[in-house]
């Protein structure tokens, strides 16, 4: 085969990978993925003269980086929620879940994260993104009636929580930038 060829065929498949990437929902195929188009892409290299281009991203897109990402995913396995609403939106007094507790729960099943729904503390909740692990902050606002869904601007997750909570008039998310200090 011609090497025109070949490399044609290896950049429609990395289009085709690209988007397996991008539209995948199981980090584990993601990373699977990730490496597979990383070996394309050396390949791609390789054919264009570039050996030791090619070598490098061997090592480097298809072996280290897939395993940082295996150690990143592995760590968080929880989503942990500081509850700063003082009615039963997350869970009533009785115990039973609140209307929020089931979108949150739903979130949570759906990227196989254990939810933990913390309880206000003491305090305003300035820098809670930044000194703390927490991943969400719900509130009511007093003004508008709305629970406000706060987290960090800069997680994947708070955009599937956006689309889940799209249709819910009541609630609304709020991406909060990294290092502003109202948060």
């Amino acid at each position: 085969m011609n090497i025109t060829i070949i490399g044609n065929l290896l950049q429609i498949l990395l289009i085709i990978i690209a988007l397996t990437i991008v539209l995948s929902s199981d980090n584990i195929k993601m990373v699977i993925f990730f490496s597979a188009f990383s070996l394309i892409t050396s390949g791609l290299y390789y054919f264009n003269k570039a050996p030791d281009v090619a070598l490098a991203e061997v090592a480097i897109g298809s072996a280290i980086m897939p395993l940082i990402l295996i150690i990143s995913i592995s760590k968080q396995r929880v989503f942990m929620v500081v509850n700063y609403a003082d009615d039963d939106f997350l869970s009533s007094e009785e115990g039973k879940e609140g209307r929020g507790y089931e979108i949150l729960a739903s979130f949570s099943e759906y990227y196989k994260l254990k939810l933990e729904i913390h309880p206000k503390e003491d305090g305003e909740p300035q820098g809670l993104f930044t000194n703390r692990s927490v991943d969400l902050l719900v509130e009511k606002c007093p003004s508008t009636n709305k629970y406000l869904l706060k987290g960090k601007k800069s997680s994947i997750l708070m955009n599937k929580l956006e689309q889940m909570t799209i249709d819910k008039w009541d609630i609304e998310v709020l991406k909060i930038k990294e290092g502003e200090t109202d948060d």
